[in-house]
């Protein structure tokens, strides 16, 4: 089922972009969600359909090949909604696990879900969906999840956050020290440098705005100041973005999510050197 609906201002062009080069390289983008992340996920549905039983629809915002594997897997029926044509083909061609019968891929926008009913969605699932709005657009969102949910729904998500106290272990020269020490892989400091270290000209702290513009014009300046060798550079530049992604603090972020329904949050492991920005929210709608 489609039903077309124009994409968020600024957002088309970039993901249909960036879904172009994930069809071209038919490798797992830098993007996808961890496997840490996934297992949460697993559990959660897991969790829902042990008390629910597995006649339930799962909603999946966001063209995100793992979580609808994830919920046709634990039997569930799937509908995923994106606004990128070429990011759900994407998608598509990532699935590990099939089934026509139980799934549906919807081309439509997140603040104007009217092609699914009210109360009808029993588990919600997303990954860094709701960075992908922007601030003023949220509460619309909301309600709409709201909408297509029902007192006993799961909602399921991952979002990128901000520690909310100050974070020195993510500037950019201790974060850059821990890579050459090698505590830490090329991924997670590039994590650490997209998410916090260059936020100072890159965040919008009224707007939540984070610019990934500013952020590799940043790591450009530190290249060519020769402060990031050629291969660090190289790295970083490959996953080069202009995607702006609204990023609240955690606190902030979860009394968001309480306006649907009592949150639980999980964040990666203490192993993990960027856990601090990554949480996994789960509401149980009321």
């Amino acid at each position: 089922m489609n039903t077309a609906h124009r994409p968020p201002e600024d957002m088309d062009g970039e993901w249909e972009r960036k879904g172009r080069c994930v069809i071209a390289s038919g490798r797992r983008p830098h993007f996808s969600p961890d496997a840490d992340m996934l297992a949460i996920q697993r559990r959660r549905i897991a969790g829902h359909i042990a008390t629910h039983g597995q006649n339930s629809n799962a909603l999946v915002l966001g063209a995100t090949p793992e979580l609808m594997d994830l919920a046709i897997q634990a039997g569930l029926r799937v509908t995923s909604v994106d606004c990128s044509p070429t990011m759900l083909e994407a998608a598509a061609r990532r699935r590990e696990t099939t089934d026509p019968a139980r799934e549906a891929h919807i081309l439509g926008n997140w603040l104007d879900m009217n092609m699914i009913g009210d109360g009808t969605i029993d588990i919600v699932l997303g990954d860094a969906s709701l960075n992908n709005l922007r601030h003023r657009q949220m509460p619309v969102v909301l309600d709409e999840i709201a909408r297509v949910t029902h007192k006993e729904s799961m909602v399921s998500l991952r979002q990128i956050v901000l520690p909310d106290e100050d974070a020195p272990e993510y500037g950019f020269q201790p974060a850059l020290a821990a890579l050459r020490a090698g505590k830490i892989s090329l991924h997670e400091f590039d994590r650490v440098l997209r998410f916090y270290s260059f936020n100072a000209r890159a965040l919008d702290p009224e707007q939540h705005r984070l610019d990934a513009r500013r952020v590799f014009a940043a790591i450009r300046e530190k290249h060519a100041a020769g402060e990031l060798s050629a291969s660090e550079y190289d790295f970083l530049i490959g996953r080069n973005s202009e995607v702006a992604h609204t990023v609240y603090p955690l606190s902030e972020q979860t009394r968001l999510l309480e306006h649907l329904g009592s949150c639980v949050v999980e964040q990666l492991p203490e192993t993990c050197f960027f856990r601090r920005l990554m949480a996994h929210f789960t509401v149980r709608v009321r």
